[in-house]
């Protein structure tokens, strides 16, 4: 493998189960359930932690639903719907309850990692188990040799699930983005495919 990643002008196809969760390209029918967890009532919550501060109109759902499903990897990245699999999380098999995405870099083989998650479904691994299954086909179909996330400084809940899945710290932005009319610093985290490789091994 020479870890020069997917090719960049890829649609995603990929469909990956996990024991409780589904992860797929969004549909425009997951567009209400979507919204209503992170431009609803726990919006200011759930975006504190990314750049974006969430949609003003489930349009802007949509438009991110079709983005997903038509750009290539090389464009944005590849998005999934993240769903509960069997209704066990909500009593809704199938429902989407938050994204995670795997992104470009500007070097062959090197991408990041994004993702949110609806508040009620906090605490329960949930994305832990989602970024583990991401962080598999990164390092295995989609052959990359390296996978990073930013996350700020102040998102202490990302930065404890990626420290748990073994990425290190390798330093820190500061003045990374501009958040709610406030500079915020940003840490940088990574994890090479052989270093994941010995950790899924162990």
């Amino acid at each position: 493998m020479t870890g020069r990643g997917p090719d960049r002008a890829a649609l995603n196809t990929y469909r990956i189960e996990t024991e409780r969760l589904v992860l797929e390209v969004p549909s425009e029918s997951d567009a209400p359930a979507l919204f209503s967890l992170v431009g609803g009532d726990d919006r200011q919550e759930v975006t504190s932690g990314l750049i974006w501060d969430g949609p003003d109109e489930i349009s802007e759902t949509i438009g991110f639903i079709h983005q997903a499903q038509t750009e290539r990897y090389g464009e944005s990245g590849f998005h999934w719907a993240i769903r509960d699999r069997t209704g066990s999380t909500t009593g809704s098999p199938g429902i989407a309850i938050g994204m995670i995405s795997a992104r470009p870099s500007d070097q062959p083989g090197r991408g990041d990692v994004g993702y949110w998650l609806g508040k009620p479904y906090w605490g329960n691994g949930i994305m832990r188990e989602a970024l583990t299954a991401v962080l598999d086909l990164c390092f295995g179909e989609l052959n990359q040799v390296k996978v990073e996330a930013e996350i700020f400084t102040t998102n202490s809940r990302s930065k404890a699930l990626v420290e748990r899945l073994g990425m290190q710290l390798e330093g820190t932005i500061r003045s990374s983005h501009l958040k709610r009319g406030e500079w915020v610093d940003a840490h940088v985290y990574g994890i090479l495919r052989a270093e994941w490789t010995a950790l899924r091994s162990s």
